[in-house]
């Protein structure tokens, strides 16, 4: 049982094969709340810029590009995963409105405030340092630009067996102390779910 949590979780961190096919399906399933929470918070505008950090398999990509920003970048960690949202996307990539690459959100391959919003869904516990994640994330913001970083809690994922294994868990009050030392102001906390899961928005000023 101990080599199945292990597996699962290692699929929700880095997703690779039919695990990271299933996984991701599971996922997007599972998040419609979150995802429903970006939509109706992120305001895209038809100049914006937006990234896309751990964007799995494109789903809420695919959404988002709906609203026709100027252009949705994402970075994903795991090379399947970007072999897929590539297939899924080829006249968007064409167009130019999509770009995808494989990088880290320790070290994202962009320019100093090149990006007007930038949102994550559950995927800071399986960063290797949420603070230079967040610092980097502020880097590449413009000034006024927005964050979005939707978490499930720590009281919550405490519950559940497969995030003993591979999952860095946070509490509301831990984020926040870390988004503030990266020097993003706090605008406002999204409830999502009750003692479950909440979508802090932050900005660079």
């Amino acid at each position: 049982m101990k080599s199945v949590l292990k597996y699962i979780a290692g699929q929700f961190g880095n997703p690779s094969g039919l695990g990271g096919g299933i996984s991701t399906t599971i996922m997007n399933f599972l998040n419609q709340k979150q995802y429903k929470t970006v939509v109706e918070n992120i305001d895209i505008q038809s100049t914006d810029t937006v990234l896309d950090v751990g964007f799995g398999n494109g789903y809420l990509m695919r959404k988002l590009l709906k609203k026709n920003p100027k252009k949705i970048y994402g970075i994903e960690i795991s090379p399947d995963m970007l072999d897929r949202a590539t297939k899924k996307n080829p006249k968007e990539i064409e167009q130019g409105k999509m770009q995808l690459l494989l990088a880290n959100v320790q070290k994202l391959p962009l320019e100093n405030a090149s990006i007007d919003k930038v949102y994550t869904v559950n995927t800071v516990y399986f960063w290797s340092d949420m603070c230079q994640g967040f610092s980097e994330i502020r880097r590449i913001l413009k000034p006024g630009g927005i964050f979005l970083n939707v978490i499930y809690l720590k009281e919550w994922l405490d519950k559940l067996p497969v995030t003993q294994y591979g999952f860095s868990k946070y509490s509301l009050e831990e984020i926040e102390k870390t988004t503030r030392e990266s020097g993003l102001k706090i605008e406002r906390i999204l409830e999502i779910q009750p003692g479950k899961s909440s979508c802090v928005v932050s900005r660079k000023e």
